[in-house]
């Protein structure tokens, strides 16, 4: 996946400005959405998310309309085409 493999990247050459040995020992703290684009199943349930870009993208039509209104191939907003 062309997002995932972005944000692997970036972390992995520092781009991203932190590295995952940052967040180690926090696999067991609970998940956070201030903004609520999180289902509340999710969240109950103490989903594991397959990687960075899910948590971030997954269900997130805001973030897809952005996404789509810079001109990112469907496939890389929703999965889909």
């Amino acid at each position: 996946d062309g997002v995932a493999h972005t944000v692997s990247l970036a972390v992995e050459t520092g781009l991203a400005g932190f590295s995952v040995e940052d967040f180690s020992g926090l696999e067991n703290e609970p998940i956070y959405d201030y903004h609520c684009h999180l289902s509340p199943e999710l969240i109950a349930s103490n989903h594991a998310f397959a990687d960075l870009a899910e948590l971030w993208l997954g269900g997130d039509h805001y973030k897809w309309r952005a996404m789509r209104a810079n001109g990112v191939a469907e496939r890389f907003c929703t999965g889909d085409g």
